[in-house]
């Protein structure tokens, strides 16, 4: 059972990882799933059979910190999975910074944000 729990906070360290890929996560994450399914069916087993009130609690604690690894395990996997499937955020200049609007045509220079000039003689804006 002790070797399990430690397999378990193994994957939990390695879930952790800043360069987990999504892929990988999902190995993790199946292998931490597995690994539960197997715990909890020995915590099964012994609590049939455990007559200690004691020992009962500890079963139950143990049951316990199995689920707060698996909490952690899952909100890493939904990060990781997050971060993974979203697009970057548009840069300051394509989210709107309204210097290529038609009706802001009239400005002839813009704020910091794409840091250009737009007059009409030069124009050195990229994007017109």
């Amino acid at each position: 059972m002790e070797k399990m729990i430690h397999q378990l906070e193994h994957l939990l360290q390695e879930a952790q990882n800043p360069k987990l890929l999504w892929e990988e996560m999902q190995i993790v994450s199946k292998k931490a799933f597995d690994l539960q399914d197997k715990i909890m069916a020995e915590l099964e087993k012994i609590e049939k059979n455990e007559q200690d009130i004691e020992r009962v609690q500890a079963l139950f604690d143990l049951r316990e910190n199995v689920w707060d690894i698996m909490t952690q395990i899952a909100t890493r996997e939904l990060a990781v999975k997050e971060k993974t499937h979203h697009p970057k955020s548009p840069s300051r200049h394509e989210a709107g910074c309204m210097c290529h609007d038609p009706e802001n045509s009239k400005k002839t220079e813009h704020s910091a944000c794409c840091h250009h000039c737009h007059e009409k003689e030069k124009p050195s804006c990229q994007k017109k």
